[in-house]
């Protein structure tokens, strides 16, 4: 009644004109106004009893029932005043693109669970199970995927407990696509049969109907149904228990798990901390000890012994060279020098002359062409060829 004394204080009695009462006015406000209107049982049809007031009122809600039936609301309970208006024609066309989304995936979860359970939909034996718990997960609400108090992870617990089968279903889609698409085409032309049924009736409104039998698939899809819902229990079941058995494995055996690996993780931390402070400390004895700083006074002592000893080897070459090389040695050698160099012209003047005689004789030949050379060089061969002679025979000899 709050809504009718709202109603009934901006309502004009000189004009009557409740047009502007409904301006702030919501479509359930409406709805539910047209309802309790529908539902006045106080007023009386007799006029006698109310009085001037009661039929005005009773005439007025006669009014506006009227109205909001007629000029504001539709049959289904939807309004007309904003159907008209741009963002109630776009929040329309959003439902619709929502409604063809669900539609589709309401299509697809469908094609998904015939594919698992229809044993004539071509699909592998060993494929049928990763899509059945695919489906059964994806038809599942969230509610019954949580198995303990927290709600925020469950569906995350569920996929990871369920991450073998979800890489299974993703390893077997290539054989999954072609029945896949056979069971979609297949619905495919069902709704397109179902959608141009009124199409096809209307216009064989005309002729006689012929009664038709039931086809014989119809019947064998609906025992495949009963089958299929008899198997989805089974199935959910064993689907529930198996969740619930890895659940109960997550929550007792992987907290000892990890509690050992946390463990393990610290005695190896520990280990290589140990490690690294034994290697520091023989990195800085080596570096930095009594052995090293020794070895490297004992490394100096060396290196100034070793160039004293080289100095020392350099004094004593200077000093011998100095015994050596005295001024009466010097001089004899500057002497033998110059005899050699002496010697040297006296043979390259023989030299000369040798050349020039064997020229000599080498110019000096007969008409015929033999000369002295030649004839030395002939009774050489020939010399030469009678000791070889010999030697052979003193070798036939001794054979």
């Amino acid at each position: 009644m709050v809504l009718f004394g709202k109603i009934w204080r901006t309502f004009d009695d000189q004009q009557r004109n409740w047009m502007p009462a409904f301006d702030g006015l919501s479509l359930m406000e409406l709805r539910w106004i047209s309802v309790e209107l529908a539902n006045v049982e106080f007023i009386s049809s007799d006029d006698d009893g109310v009085g001037y007031e009661g039929s005005m009122l009773k005439g007025w809600f006669k009014r506006l029932y009227t109205h909001l039936t007629t000029s504001l609301l539709n049959p289904d309970g939807s309004t007309r005043a904003q159907d008209a208006q741009p963002a109630r024609q776009a929040v329309v066309e959003e439902v619709k693109a929502c409604r063809i989304r669900d539609a589709k995936k309401q299509i697809k979860k469908q094609a998904l669970r015939r594919l698992a359970f229809d044993p004539d939909s071509g699909l592998p034996d060993d494929c049928r199970d990763p899509v059945a718990i695919i489906t059964f997960y994806l038809e599942s609400s969230p509610d019954l995927l949580e198995l303990d108090d927290d709600p925020n992870d469950a569906a995350t617990d569920a996929q990871v407990l369920l991450a073998p089968d979800i890489d299974e279903f993703y390893s077997n889609l290539p054989l999954i696509a072609t029945p896949l698409s056979t069971i979609l085409s297949t619905t495919l032309n069902d709704i397109r049969t179902i959608a141009n049924a009124g199409t096809s009736d209307s216009a064989g409104s005309g002729s006689t109907p012929v009664p038709s039998e039931p086809p014989r698939t119809t019947r064998a899809r609906n025992r495949q149904a009963m089958l299929r819902s008899i198997t989805q229990v089974s199935l959910a079941s064993q689907l529930q228990d198996r969740i619930r058995a890895l659940r109960q494995v997550q929550l007792t055996e992987l907290p000892a798990a990890r509690t050992r690996m946390a463990a393990t993780a610290a005695e190896v931390l520990a280990t290589r901390a140990a490690v690294l402070e034994r290697t520091v400390m023989l990195l800085e004895r080596a570096k930095h000890g009594a052995m090293a700083r020794a070895a490297k006074a004992k490394a100096d002592h060396l290196v100034a012994v070793a160039q004293g000893i080289e100095g020392k080897l350099n004094v004593t070459k200077l000093d011998i060279l100095a015994a050596i090389h005295t001024p009466e040695v010097v001089d004899a050698l500057h002497r033998y020098y110059q005899h050699l160099q002496d010697t040297r012209e006296r043979l390259e003047e023989r030299r000369a002359m040798a050349l020039e005689e064997l020229k000599s004789y080498e110019d000096s030949t007969d008409g015929v062409g033999r000369g002295p050379m030649k004839e030395l060089a002939r009774q050489y061969g020939s010399l030469i060829q009678e000791v070889e002679d010999v030697r052979m025979e003193i070798e036939r000899l001794h054979v």
